[in-house]
């Protein structure tokens, strides 16, 4: 024990407890303060110490595992990859979300993405240390490993109609040498060509003022409709009937018409991808998928502002499921001045007119719209082009002008990607299903490529 001048004991250890005390107190706060600045910095400004690269290359690491290996990567992933959310919002879901909230939010990848989202990787096709074609092979191979062979001997059937002077014509289906069913080409329906249309004419000031409306906020180029290069590009289907070859969606699924009933999807136009699926089935020998689902009601309340993101989880899952698919519809009908009616008589039936629509993400202010990347831009604009020179040379009047928007709408999901607009809500639910029989016709001219 030692004592002071004034003979008191010094305290020494006491005020040694009490500095070590102060000391981790400071020291604990030191370090909540860090942690708050550090995540703060994070959360508000990580792309200022952090480079884009950097992130990117660590993002492909936590993905490593999940990404497109055969059909799914996770969601939060997928978006940083293909520009549909930035880095801030990318952190933000990441540390505001358990790990495993993170990892089970997984999305289906079909395999004609793959190209779209390894785009979005690097310039390379290497992933994993595999081709993406082998890649593309895997996933096939799995799916349909998966899928139940269709048992049945497929034999020649003849389908036979009567046009109206009563002559005939007919849809041949038959079998290749491994039974599998072909679809074979055939005026099926009777109709007649009135004229033809050369490719020559097909002039860019032509397609312009005659085939084209585009808006204000994108530009068409004379590259992107070349008349020589669309016209020529082979839209054969190569899946055998056995396997499914066409989608039919509804983006809109709640869109109806002067005589719908409300809750009645019979009566809008979810009932006229019926009718259409069911003729491309019955007449055409197509193997058609229907999707009826609601992508524009949830909870009961109509909300379209989401429709296309709600559509492309479930259309990618469907595609990813059945590979063979090969065409996808998105069949919609349009929104119009009350005062117009889209109708023109087609063989002798008040028939509603057709548009197709094509978006080639491009806008104006900023030119090509990188996360709305869409490498079948091309095949896209020639389907829509082959369908409307058919169309004119059968059904003159009977499509509108094909519309250019400057967005994506989900047609990069396949090369043969269509949105097509049927009549609009001041044409009966009639009209616009008569509309689906020279559709189906014109969509056998093209996959079948008869001439």
């Amino acid at each position: 024990m030692t004592y002071n001048l004034w003979g008191c004991k010094k305290v020494r250890n006491h005020r040694k407890n009490s500095v070590e005390n102060g000391s981790k107190i400071i020291t604990l706060i030191i370090y909540v303060l860090t942690c708050y600045i550090s995540i703060n910095l994070l959360y508000s400004g990580v792309v200022k110490f952090v480079s884009k690269d950097l992130l990117i290359s660590g993002i492909k690491k936590i993905s490593d595992d999940s990404l497109l290996y055969i059909d799914y990567i996770v969601k939060e992933d997928r978006n940083i990859l293909t520009g549909k959310s930035n880095e801030k919002e990318f952190f933000k879901v990441f540390f505001n979300n358990p790990a495993s909230d993170y990892y089970e939010k997984k999305v289906p990848i079909n395999v004609a993405e793959l190209s779209d989202v390894n785009f979005c990787l690097s310039n390379s096709v290497i992933m994993r240390g595999k081709e993406l074609s082998d890649i593309e092979n895997d996933a096939k191979d799995i799916l349909e490993e998966n899928q139940v062979e269709d048992s049945e001997v497929h034999k020649e059937t003849d389908i036979i109609t009567n046009n109206e002077n009563g002559t005939e014509t007919q849809n041949n289906i038959s079998t290749d040498n491994q039974g599998n069913t072909q679809n074979v080409s055939g005026n099926i329906m009777g109709y007649k060509k009135i004229k033809d249309i050369r490719t020559e004419e097909l002039t860019y000031d032509y397609l312009m003022s005659k085939f084209y409306t585009v808006v204000s906020g994108t530009t068409l180029y004379p590259t992107d409709i070349d008349s020589a290069k669309l016209m020529n590009m082979d839209m054969k289907l190569t899946t055998p009937a056995n396997k499914p070859q066409i989608l039919i969606y509804h983006t809109h699924a709640e869109e109806g018409f002067t005589d719908s009933i409300g809750g009645d999807k019979s009566t809008g136009i979810v009932g006229v991808g019926n009718y259409l699926a069911d003729i491309l089935t019955n007449q055409y020998g197509y193997n058609v998928i229907h999707l009826a689902d609601s992508f524009d009601l949830k909870n009961g309340v109509l909300d379209r502002s989401k429709a296309y993101d709600y559509a492309y989880e479930k259309v990618a899952q469907v595609l990813a499921e059945n590979p063979s698919i090969e065409v996808v519809i998105d069949l919609h009908r349009d929104g119009v001045n009350e005062n117009l009616h889209l109708v023109t008589d087609v063989n002798g039936k008040q028939t509603a007119k057709i548009m197709f629509f094509n978006g080639i993400s491009r806008l104006n202010s900023i030119g090509e719209i990188g996360y709305l990347y869409n490498p079948y831009r091309e095949q896209n604009l020639a389907m829509s082009m082959q369908m409307k020179v058919v169309a004119e040379e059968y059904f003159e009047g009977f499509t509108r002008k094909n519309y250019i928007q400057a967005y994506q709408y989900n047609l990069h999901l396949r090369p043969k990607s269509m949105l097509i607009e049927a009549g609009a809500q001041t044409n009966s639910l009639q009209e616009v299903k008569n509309a689906m029989e020279p559709l189906a016709f014109l969509l056998n001219k093209v996959l079948s490529g008869s001439e």
